[in-house]
């Protein structure tokens, strides 16, 4: 993950991005996501449990002001290779507030990383928040109708900008 940003934005692909992903929980949002992630081989059959169990225990959803966005994911012992699944809801799906547990978010967009235990070492995680922070970044993704317009709105995000 050598690079920050330019490392985050290399474990996207176009196949691990759900432009209208339809979904009725959270539960639903984040195995779909899981299931995508192992039959693309990054992650064990292990990992949807995991990252289902993860969410109950500590809960991801950033309240970002335009859209939030839950991170859901598992430890890297669920991960054979890194890599990035993103989804789009088709209707905002409750994910509790990370640090808020009470606080319920409507997430309209689910990033799942699957980073090894080497990619986290290398804030894996930080980076991805990072570029999560970029007001721009996540319009262009809800606006975003197929998985190539989705993963050109993250890779459009220019190299060491910050926005809100």
């Amino acid at each position: 993950m050598e690079g920050g940003g330019d490392g985050t934005r290399a474990l996207f692909s176009a196949e691990l991005c759900v432009p209208s992903l339809v979904a009725a929980n959270a539960e639903q949002a984040i195995r779909a996501l899981a299931r995508l992630l192992a039959a693309k081989g990054h992650v064990h059959p292990s990992f949807e449990a995991a990252a289902v169990q993860r969410e109950k225990k500590s809960p991801t959803g950033l309240p970002f002001p335009d859209a939030p966005v839950a991170l859901p994911h598992a430890e890297p012992e669920h991960v054979k290779t890194a890599a990035v699944a993103v989804a789009l809801l088709a209707t905002p799906v409750r994910f509790r507030e990370m640090g808020s547990p009470a606080v319920q978010l409507g997430a309209r967009i689910v990033v799942m990383p699957a980073l090894t235990a080497k990619d986290q070492a290398a804030a894996g995680l930080a980076a991805l928040l990072e570029l999560l922070q970029d007001g721009a970044l996540r319009a262009a993704l809800l606006a975003a109708k197929t998985p190539e317009e989705m993963l050109a709105a993250i890779h459009a995000k220019p190299n060491g900008t910050e926005g809100q």
